[in-house]
């Protein structure tokens, strides 16, 4: 059985993230994309075009010092778009993060539209300031 399209997306989008490869990443959103992040720390909001999106997950990856890891647990996808598990980890400064995290993704003709991020906020507050 074949991966959802949406899934594929997803997919793509993680593994550019994870090998570092933030060019690739505008072309996995719509132009008018929303990036929602809740809670109270420096890195908590709602981004909302590619350049944003991508700026939030640069600016993520540089205040953990470069240490910022990511890997996918699990990936479910449909033709609303598709839903996403990961462990997130990170150590820095004297400050250490370990959390699974779920994004739901809403696609539409093949680009991100809405990415709800839910990780365990209190742990990334911390972490993040």
């Amino acid at each position: 059985m074949s991966e959802h399209p949406n899934a594929a997306l997803v997919r793509r989008l993680h593994d550019a993230f994870t090998s570092g490869d933030l060019a690739a990443l505008p072309a996995h959103f719509a132009e008018d994309a929303v990036w929602e992040l809740p809670g109270r720390g420096t890195i908590a909001g709602e981004y909302k075009g590619p350049e944003a999106i991508v700026g939030f997950l640069r600016r993520s990856f540089e205040l953990s010092g470069g240490t910022l890891r990511v890997k996918l647990l699990a990936l479910m996808g449909d033709d609303w778009g598709a839903v996403h598990v990961q462990e997130v980890t990170a150590e820095h400064g004297g400050r250490r993060l370990a959390c699974v995290e779920v994004l739901a993704h809403q696609i539409v003709d093949g680009r991100i539209v809405h990415t709800y991020h839910r990780p365990d906020q209190y742990a990334v507050d911390a972490f993040f300031g």
